[in-house]
């Protein structure tokens, strides 16, 4: 049994196995499509603001008893009421206690005594009539049931006596009816209590207040007033052996109807102490509510419940899922408005990363912040809470994103940053604004970065921008000439320098763990000691040349059409740094008579000249140019057409056997995506061209300028990047000037004379024209083997220029 179960054990794990990985694959392959990547940073990016800006995070406040010491400040975090509760129980104690008590009158009584009497003086009388022959015992006996107590054989007699006479009857309601129309109660001890009684018809439902409570009888009062009516003027026609008898059963039939209803008058009086709102008073948001090293009081006490309570409230789960969905909403609709509408904004996974990160840093530096401002709020009170806001350095990251990607994405950052900074002081309106204002100064001072220092400048500007709000704020709040407004001035000031600070430092950590290229990296690579420029001067000193020319062309192009002059000349020192690897394969970097592509077919010459964007692209991957500068690299060739080997293919053709397709000498692209790219391939093409001509003049290099640029723009090449006709015309004439200057004349030095020769003239006097045509052309002559000499062939722009 157990050699069978572990059989069956070792075959169901594989299968457990294999099933895992089905299970599974598909979603781990889910998790790596960009767009998934894509979704989720945005999702975390809503969980972290959600998680900042949440009441949760704050710190359960302590807890005291009365008498306790404290041991440290305890200030409050939002406005709160506090419910006093001792004056919120007496005030509702008052409220319960004014509630009249409840009586319920039944006028149904006195209709009840008068039936009663009225059906035992019938019941009486029918008897006395002979009507039915019992015995006078039975008589009495239903008599007596019938009026609810017991009466004498003499009390029965003498009714007898009287015949049962209706005016007896008459005289019996006239004593009970007035008194219960006063109101006789159980208990007026107790009634008197009152200020007044609420009177409830239970008929009727109408309710009467009476006040006069001594009017009102109890049932002694009632007998008392019944023997005192039969005394007096109204039963002196009453014998005295008949008043006796009224007297009992006027005494016995009188009955309260006025009964005290407890259960109306308790609800009544609970709705009244429910009904009276509680007793508060307000605490201000930073309002210190427990001082360290004071005795905690009752009042305190209140005060640290209150903010507990809240604490306990805000912390639930339906309130944090609010807050996700609330800032998800909010940051979607951000991404794809600024995507959708914005052409500039197209940020790849890793730009979202870096935008989340900053984004969540600062607002967990505005976190920190806070606190260590209470704590310096509390070390030194004569300054307020609000005045160590104005040093967040919120401006850092809008001026760190501006110089890693653009000033559009730096914008939305600065309204995303500003706007939850804002929200977690809680300080109104004017933060947001103050830090918004401040992030777009900051990222646009820091747009051309050309040295370290233009970080701090950038930061001081911001200071000053901080002064001229805070000064502005003075003026509207009436508060400028304030000692508070001043400290508040130094925090603005030292915010922006402290933000300039911040950028200094971590714009080289952010160059080297995201791999971006900022102005300040673009200078270092600038610098031509750099080891692979210097490799390109030693392998491949025609390209390098080149490669600098063209680094000039592209600068004064860059400033005429406003893009980034720094990336758009550093970019073209390296563009053509593949051809160091096979640089004898190249015009630029062949010696006279020596060309490698004669002995290669056009296909493969042309594989040759097309493999330097890749080898260029690895060896900028080596050294770390930053993703910029490879995308320019790959990108300033496009899908052009290597037509020299493309042409020679088409002449070395046959038809019958094999064709050539167009598709195999061209690059593998893609077309230049953005006006550095297309700028360094108008540039590149134009410097390479500009070789060809024999008499360089001004006239023919702006003709063929012209013509390079045409056949570019006609060929699609800057279809995929926004250079507008306008700016081919600005690039056109920059190139004009650059490359006048490169193919300028020089004047022609006389040769020295043989010491003591002279002139045929005599030495003096210019030559004669035809001398100087001599001379001119030996000096011609002279030139191109000099020429010769230096390695450079005479008929360069017959051969591929490889560009």
């Amino acid at each position: 049994m157990t050699a069978d179960r572990a059989k069956r054990k070792r075959g169901i794990l594989p299968l457990l196995l294999i099933w895992g990985k089905i299970k599974f694959r598909p979603l781990w392959r889910t998790f790596k499509r960009p767009h998934v990547q894509k979704w989720l940073l945005l999702i975390f990016a809503s969980l972290s603001i959600a998680a900042f800006l949440s009441p949760t995070l704050e710190m359960a406040p302590p807890t005291y008893t009365v008498g306790d010491v404290a041991i440290k400040d305890v200030r409050a975090e939002r406005d709160l009421l506090v419910e006093d509760k001792r004056a919120t129980g007496k005030k509702r104690e008052n409220a319960a206690r004014r509630v009249l008590p409840v009586y319920d009158y039944d006028p149904s009584v006195l209709q009840d005594i008068e039936g009663v009497t009225h059906s035992a003086f019938s019941l009486m009388r029918r008897y006395k009539a002979g009507e039915e022959e019992k015995e006078e015992e039975n008589i009495k006996g239903e008599v007596e049931e019938i009026l609810g107590f017991h009466l004498t054989s003499r009390e029965y007699q003498t009714f007898k006596g009287h015949r049962f006479n209706g005016k007896v009857l008459e005289s019996v309601v006239d004593l009970i009816a007035p008194l219960m129309k006063r109101g006789v109660v159980s208990n007026k001890e107790l009634l008197l209590q009152e200020e007044g009684i609420v009177v409830r018809n239970v008929k009727t439902g109408e309710e009467v207040i009476r006040r006069d409570l001594h009017s009102l009888l109890d049932y002694q009062e009632a007998k008392k007033v019944i023997q005192k009516t039969l005394g007096g003027p109204q039963g002196k026609d009453v014998s005295a052996d008949l008043r006796g008898v009224i007297l009992k059963v006027a005494s016995n039939l009188i009955f309260p109807n006025l009964t005290f209803n407890r259960q109306e008058t308790n609800r009544r009086r609970e709705e009244a102490h429910n009904r009276e709102k509680p007793v508060l008073f307000q605490v201000k948001r930073g309002e210190i509510l427990v001082e360290k090293g004071e005795r905690v009081t009752e009042e305190d006490l209140l005060k640290l419940g209150a903010l507990r309570e809240g604490w306990r409230k805000t912390n639930t789960l339906v309130m944090i899922l609010g807050l996700v969905f609330l800032t998800w909403l909010f940051v979607t609709a951000f991404y794809l408005f600024s995507t959708k509408n914005i052409r500039k904004v197209s940020p790849a996974n890793k730009d979202i990363l870096f935008f989340v990160l900053v984004l969540i840093s600062s607002l967990g530096m505005a976190r920190i912040s806070v606190s260590v401002a209470e704590a310096l709020a509390d070390a030194f009170p004569q300054f307020p809470l609000s005045s160590y806001y104005y040093f967040f350095p919120v401006a850092a990251g809008a001026m760190l994103i501006r110089i890693v990607l653009n000033s559009e994405v730096a914008l939305i950052y600065s309204l995303f940053a500003s706007l939850l900074s804002g929200l977690l002081l809680r300080e109104g309106i004017f933060f947001p604004i103050f830090y918004l204002i401040g992030s777009i100064v900051g990222a646009h001072s820091v747009g051309r970065c050309d040295q370290r220092f233009t970080l701090i400048k950038g930061g001081l500007l911001v200071g000053l921008t901080n002064l001229v709000l805070i000064v502005i704020q003075g003026m509207i709040t009436a508060k400028i000439f304030e000692v508070k407004t001043l400290f508040d001035l130094l925090m603005g000031l030292a915010g922006g320098a402290a933000a300039g600070v911040i950028v200094v430092g971590l714009a080289p950590i952010v160059e080297s763990i995201f791999g971006y290229t900022t102005d300040i990296k673009l200078l270092e690579l600038a610098n031509l000691d750099q080891p692979v420029l210097k490799e390109m001067l030693m392998k491949a000193p025609g390209t390098y040349h080149h490669s600098m020319i063209v680094g000039n062309l592209v600068e004064a192009g860059a400033k005429t059409i406003n893009v980034n002059p720094l990336l758009a000349r550093v970019s073209a020192y390296y563009h053509d740094v593949g051809k160091v690897k096979k640089p004898q394969y190249f015009i630029e970097n062949q010696r006279a008579g020596d060309n490698r592509h004669d002995k290669l077919i056009p296909s493969m010459s042309s594989l040759i000249l097309a493999s330097h964007v890749k080898d260029g692209i690895e060896l900028a991957k080596k050294h770390k140019l930053g993703g910029k500068i490879i995308d320019i690299i790959r990108q300033h060739h496009g899908t052009r057409i290597i037509n020299y080997f493309y042409q020679k293919a088409k002449e070395q053709e046959n038809p019958g056997v094999q064709e050539v397709d167009e598709r195999d000498f061209r690059y593998l692209g893609p077309k230049p995506q953005t006006k550095e790219a297309g700028l360094v391939m108008l540039a590149d093409a134009v410097e390479a061209s500009s070789h060809t001509l024999e008499n360089p003049t001004p006239a023919r290099i702006q003709g063929l300028v012209q013509k390079i640029i045409n056949n570019i723009f006609i060929d699609g090449q800057l279809d995929e990047c926004e250079l507008t006709l306008k700016d081919l015309n600005e690039i056109a004439k920059s190139c004009n000037i650059i490359l006048n200057a490169v193919h300028h004349h020089r004047i022609e030095y006389p040769e020295a004379q043989p010491e003591g020769g002279r002139q045929k003239n005599g030495g003096v006097g210019p030559k004669s024209p035809k001398a100087r045509k001599g001379k001119a052309g030996r000096g011609k002559a002279n030139g191109r083997k000099d020429i010769r000499r230096l390695g450079v062939s005479r008929k360069r722009a017959e051969h591929p220029s490889g560009r």
